[in-house]
């Protein structure tokens, strides 16, 4: 099911477990799965997915983007 492959990518970007995706933790999770993620990348990857504006992707965040 979409979702939980969405839930285990959360929990796999999520590095400190605190509920929230950081920018930090997303460039070091995708740099972990080979990818390069440039500062550019990340402002637009977090502009378009972080709905409350606070700097972080949480799950709901997170699920919307998957799967749309």
């Amino acid at each position: 099911m979409a979702d939980d492959q969405a839930t285990r990518t959360f929990e796999e970007f999520d590095g400190d477990d605190d509920g929230y995706i950081t920018e930090a933790e997303f460039k070091l999770a995708m740099n972990a799965r080979g990818d390069e993620v440039s500062g550019d990348d990340l402002e637009s990857i977090f502009a378009h997915t972080d709905d409350d504006q606070d700097g972080r992707i949480n799950l709901a965040e997170f699920t919307e983007a998957w799967n749309a």
